[in-house]
């Protein structure tokens, strides 16, 4: 009989194989690292609305 643990939405632990290609080691829940790449997106974005191509 294990431990049964139920999580949030989001709250859903990395495990180590998803953790090893990060390069924020503070990142522990898929919602942490959906935030942080949705910043990422916005910033980028942002940026090439800013250039000239």
């Amino acid at each position: 009989m294990g431990l049964e643990l139920e999580y949030i939405k989001g709250q859903t632990p990395l495990d180590e194989e998803e953790k090893e290609g990060l390069k924020i080691k503070t990142i522990s829940t898929k919602e942490e690292l959906d935030e942080f790449e949705q910043n990422n997106i916005e910033k980028a974005v942002e940026w090439s609305l800013k250039r000239k191509f």
